[in-house]
């Protein structure tokens, strides 16, 4: 409980950033109903995109705490709400692509969730033996 006004910084900060992306973005979100390559390289871009935002904040937030923590999930929702809102309630020109741009963000915010854990945990290891290491390096 001692992370908690950590975890909120960190969740209001990735869904900010989520929905700011999505706002500023949402001209391109017609893009990925071209048939040809570019549409898929625009939905895998955005993919992408979001799937680093996951990662980076989970990996980031998970350093500094011990053991297990839900925390890169919890940030996977807060990233995946606001583009999936935001091509429900208004008309971003996907057409029959509505349903795999939202695939796409759920499998992507997922993903990024699980690496971000994983990572995260690797680096709680690492932190955790810097730690030592300074910590002992200041006794002698």
């Amino acid at each position: 409980m001692d992370n908690f006004p950590r975890l909120i910084f960190y969740a209001s900060g990735v869904f900010i950033l989520s929905a700011a992306f999505t706002l500023f973005s949402s001209e391109f979100l017609v893009r990925i109903s071209d048939p040809t390559y570019v549409g898929t390289l625009f939905l895998l871009g955005f993919g992408l995109v979001y799937l680093n935002i996951v990662f980076v904040t989970g990996r980031r937030f998970m350093r500094r705490l011990q053991g297990v923590n839900p925390a890169p999930y919890i940030f996977g929702l807060l990233v995946a709400a606001p583009p999936l809102v935001w091509v429900q309630l208004y008309d971003a020109g996907l057409g029959d692509f509505k349903l795999t741009f939202m695939f796409t963000v759920i499998l992507a915010c997922g993903l990024g969730a699980l690496l971000g854990h994983r990572a995260g945990l690797k680096a709680q290891v690492k932190f955790q033996q810097n730690l030592r290491d300074f910590l002992n390096q200041d006794k002698e």
